[in-house]
Formats: C-alpha cells, sequence, structure tokens
C-alpha cells in the first residue's frame, strides 16, 4: 500500500510532467528572456565528495572516486549506485565493490601498475578524474592518486564499467601504424569528458544462416559463425552433457535431437562487445603542474587515440564540457590564477563515413575546422560565422554582465538536455568563481545560479519553425543567448529542497536522460567552508 508521501511524489510527479509539456510548447513557440527551473533534494543516506564523477544509466546514478573527508586522499574504488526516484518509488543506495571478471581465474597472472602499485584489473582509487556514458558502460580516463598524488600514468588506458554485469575491464590503446607506439594523452587530473555513440555502424558482413542437418559424417559442408569445422564436418558431442547444452559452433537454433539450452545466453552478444563510440577528453592538469588546452579523441572500436585540434585561450583545468548535437561546448575552467569566463567555445564534429569495394560505414569522428568563440554581444544563432573580435566585458573585468552572461567560474556542471518540439538547452550549474589561493587547503567562493543556453535548432523541428516564425514577424528568438534561471523547490512543501544546493564547485553532474529529460542530477561539491557535500540534488528545466 503506498504511504501519503508516496502517493504525494506520484501527484507532484504528475503535475511536473504536464507544466513541463505545457511549457516546452510555450518554448517552441513564445520563448521570452525569463526561464523557470525547480530544484529537489534526493532523500538517501548522505555521500560526501569532492573532484568525484556521477554518471546516469537506465534511472541509477553511479558515484565513482574523489575525496571526503581529507584532502588530497582518494576514497575508495567502490562504484556507490543511487537508483533515482521515479513516480511512486523512492531512491535507494547500494555499493558495488570493485571487481573484473577475470578476478576468479588463479590461472591469470595480474599485472601490477608501477604507478599506484595496484592490480592492474580495477582501477585504483583516485581524484578528478574524468567519465562519460556510452550505452550501458562508463568509460573512465586519468585522474590524480598514489602516494604522492600525481596524475596516474596508466598508458592511455581507458577503464571501463559494466552497469549490467558490475565487473571493471579496460581498453588500452593501440597504434593505427604496425610497428610504431601509439599516440596518447598525458597523464592528467581536473580534466572533463564526454562521449557520443558514433561511429557505429561498422559494415560488418553477416555470415548465412546455417543449415539444420542431422548429425553426419558425409563430406558436405555447412556454414557457420566460428568458421569451419573439421573441413565441413559437423562434429559429434562427446559427452552426455554436450548433448543436453547443444553445441553452438555445429548449430546456432538445435533440433531436438541437439539442443542449445543455455549456449544462447551464454554467448550471447551486442553491440557493446566490439565497442562503439568515442570517448572525448579535453584540458586538465599534467604530470609536471602545467595546465594544459589538447582535446583527444579515444576510438573504442578501433582503441586509437587521435589529437583534435586544441582549444583557445589559457590552457586550464575544470572546464565544462558538453556535446549538443554536432558541437563539442566548453565553457570556463581555472588558468591558474583566475576563472576563465566571458566567452562560450565549441569545436563542429563531423562522422567520417568509407565507402569502398567491400561495402559502406562508419569510420571515425573528426573536427570540421577550428574552434569558434561565442562572445558575449556577438552571438552565432546558427544563420551567420561569429565575429572572431573578442567584445570586451563590463567594464573590462572577467565578470560579464551577470543578468546576460553567466559569470566567470570552474568546476561547474554543463549539460545538455532536451525540453521537447526540438529544442535542445545548454545548462550550466553552480562552480567556483574565486580560488582560496591556497589550494584545498582552503575554500574559495562559489555561484549559486543556474544559466541556459539556447542550441540553435536544426531542420524542420518544432523550435526551428517557431523561431523562424518570430523572425518573421518581428519578435526575438533567444537562440544562440544565455538566460538566467530562477529556481523554486520542486515540492513547495518540502523543507529541504527550499535554496536549492547554496553556492559550491567541485560538483559532479549528469543529464537524467529517458528517466526525465529535462532534468540534471548532481552530487556533492565543495562549500565556502571547504566542506565536503554528501547530498544529491534534481534539477529540473520548466
Amino acid at each position: 500500500m503506498e504511504t501519503l508521501e508516496d502517493i504525494k511524489r506520484r501527484t507532484n510527479d504528475i503535475l511536473s510532467s504536464i507544466s513541463t509539456t505545457l511549457t516546452s510548447k510555450h518554448h517552441a513557440d513564445d520563448h521570452g528572456a525569463h526561464m523557470r527551473g525547480s530544484w529537489e533534494k534526493i532523500k538517501v543516506p548522505a555521500l560526501p565528495r569532492s573532484s568525484h564523477s556521477v554518471d546516469i544509466v537506465a534511472g541509477t546514478a553511479y558515484v565513482f572516486g574523489g575525496e571526503a573527508e581529507n584532502a588530497r586522499q582518494p576514497t575508495d574504488n567502490d562504484m556507490h549506485a543511487i537508483v533515482l526516484p521515479s513516480s511512486s518509488a523512492p531512491a535507494d543506495y547500494y555499493a558495488i565493490k570493485a571487481k573484473s571478471p577475470r578476478a576468479t581465474d588463479t590461472s591469470h597472472e595480474k599485472k601490477k601498475s608501477p604507478a599506484t602499485n595496484e592490480s592492474s584489473e580495477t582501477p585504483a582509487p583516485r581524484v578528478g578524474h574524468a567519465t562519460a556514458v556510452i550505452g550501458h558502460r562508463i568509460f573512465l580516463f586519468g585522474g590524480r592518486g598514489g602516494p604522492d598524488m600525481t596524475p596516474l600514468d596508466e598508458a592511455g588506458r581507458v577503464w571501463v564499467f559494466d552497469t549490467r554485469t558490475h565487473f571493471w575491464s579496460y581498453l588500452d590503446p593501440v597504434s593505427p601504424v604496425s610497428g610504431k607506439s601509439p599516440a596518447i594523452p598525458k597523464p592528467r587530473s581536473y580534466h572533463s569528458a564526454v562521449a557520443t555513440d558514433k561511429p557505429r555502424n561498422f559494415n560488418k558482413t553477416l555470415p548465412t544462416k546455417k543449415s539444420h542437418s542431422r548429425p553426419t559424417t558425409s563430406s558436405s559442408t555447412s556454414n557457420n559463425l566460428a568458421g569451419d569445422i573439421g573441413e565441413g564436418l559437423i562434429k559429434r558431442t562427446n559427452t552426455i552433457r554436450d548433448w543436453a547444452t547443444g553445441d553452438r559452433d555445429v548449430d546456432e537454433v538445435g533440433t531436438p535431437q541437439r539442443p542449445i539450452v543455455g549456449k544462447v545466453a551464454e554467448h550471447a552478444v551486442d553491440a557493446d562487445v566490439d565497442g562503439y563510440g568515442t570517448f572525448i577528453i579535453h584540458g586538465g592538469c599534467v604530470a609536471d603542474g602545467k595546465r594544459t588546452s589538447d582535446v583527444w579523441a579515444f576510438d573504442i572500436h578501433s582503441r586509437i587515440w587521435q589529437q583534435l585540434p586544441d582549444a583557445p585561450g589559457p590552457a586550464r583545468g575544470g572546464a565544462a564540457l558538453a556535446l549538443s548535437r554536432s558541437r563539442l561546448y566548453r565553457f570556463g575552467g581555472f588558468n591558474g590564477e583566475t576563472q576563465e569566463g566571458g566567452q562560450l567555445d565549441y569545436l563542429e564534429l563531423v562522422l567520417e563515413e568509407f565507402d569502398d569495394q567491400f561495402g559502406k560505414g562508419d569510420a571515425s569522428i573528426s573536427a570540421k575546422d577550428g574552434w569558434k568563440s561565442l562572445l558575449q554581444g556577438k552571438e552565432d544563432v546558427g544563420y551567420k560565422e561569429p565575429d572572431p573580435a573578442p567584445v570586451p566585458t563590463v567594464l573590462g573585468s572577467q565578470d560579464p554582465d551577470e543578468d546576460h552572461w553567466p559569470g566567470a567560474r570552474s568546476v561547474a556542471g554543463l549539460e545538455a538536455i532536451t525540453v521537447g518540439g526540438g529544442r535542445e538547452y545548454l545548462v550550466l550549474i553552480l562552480g567556483e568563481k574565486e580560488g582560496s589561493g591556497k589550494g584545498h587547503d582552503a575554500a574559495g567562493k562559489f555561484h549559486d545560479d543556474v544559466w541556459v543556453y539556447q542550441v540553435p535548432a536544426e531542420g524542420m523541428s518544432l523550435a526551428s519553425v517557431g523561431d523562424k516564425v518570430k523572425s518573421v514577424v518581428g519578435r526575438k528568438s533567444r537562440e544562440g543567448q544565455w538566460t538566467k534561471v530562477d529556481t523554486i523547490p520542486h515540492d513547495a512543501e518540502d523543507v529541504a529542497s527550499v535554496g536549492g544546493p547554496g553556492p559550491r564547485g567541485w560538483i559532479a553532474s549528469a543529464a537524467m536522460g529517458e528517466l526525465e529529460e529535462n532534468g540534471i542530477l548532481i552530487w556533492g561539491g565543495l562549500d565556502s567552508e571547504n566542506k565536503r557535500l554528501g547530498d544529491g540534488w534534481v534539477f529540473r528545466l520548466l
């Protein structure tokens, strides 16, 4: 039987859904300069973290790494799972111990990582790493740890956490040229990462369907996925168990005499087995203490790192990165002296394809031209090239007009969400606006605001049609513009959600995706009292 609180939550979710639908139509047809959002505090046990990561897969948030009570001391390497609230179901929490599918294989000799002196089957505890999701897997690169708390040198390795099996694995890079060492990004921490599910069409040649002949010793041939068996001979079973479970090498479907009970599940594969998509990292702090502006893309299928054009402006760590449509967006960061701001940078990405005598398919992600910068007062709205001339911020400061452009910041959240009608927004959340000058020994000053950037619409979406109608009747669209969000509690009677999460930085954030397309989760962070926070909040764009 549902409790009063469960009924209340379900009612609020229904009303919120109706509100979002109506507001989305308003956004597509009559969007103004005023936007609203809501905050809801998640009711789960506290999990204090900063410099950590959070990713959402199928309605569950996965928190990994970071610092807890002690600065510069990584927490454990457990994966902490939070089942997010949905309809009448409340949030839930459980921890997943780090393990590898080869952990119980005594014949496998575990290697040691010289940087961490830990088993290389699972990632060592770390802070300042970066993660992103492709399918049901979480990809992780970099971070710092070990006795000296230096960037972990793992030779370009990308760690992979499978949310279905709860196992860790890894992808070590290879070189596209035989005999040469692969090009890899430098070890780093406090970098940023995003991912795309492209490329994924590799034009695999499918074999012909196997015949279902009865076992025979004739020399007739049969097609099979595993290749020729005994020069065309179908193998006989050697034991009763082999007969009962069937033989996938002989028959894919089975017959009453040769069933394949258990074989379908045992040998089942999906797109994740061969890998697809691209994992992209940017910036951060490298081993010599310097910061970097480089951008690297890791092709999951080929396991090849390729370097994309460096981002403009000073090298930085803690930049906010997001991927929307075909553009890689970057905002802010810390250059070693001050917070960056006053412009939104983007890199156009394209999917290279191949077409040869064997067929067509996807090749890899690459950059189209170089980076461009959108500056206050000269924003690109998708119909013209941005003016490269710099635009000074208010009184020459690094903080633009607080009513029209988000202030300079680092270690903030930046996520792409959709609110309906083909309308997409970048949502910039919180972040550090002024460093303490003492690193992790003291807290700086933080933002407590939320901003949205309206991404230029594509094609003939409802949003693009609405914007064109506005231009005809002389009404201004907010496409390509920043707008500050006024926030309210998701439930007016929820005292814990009043006031929102408050000023903080060093947070982890993730878009909620299919669970709530207009929702973003933030977890933990650091406040102005240098306290590591352990709460989770859901922001919804209304």
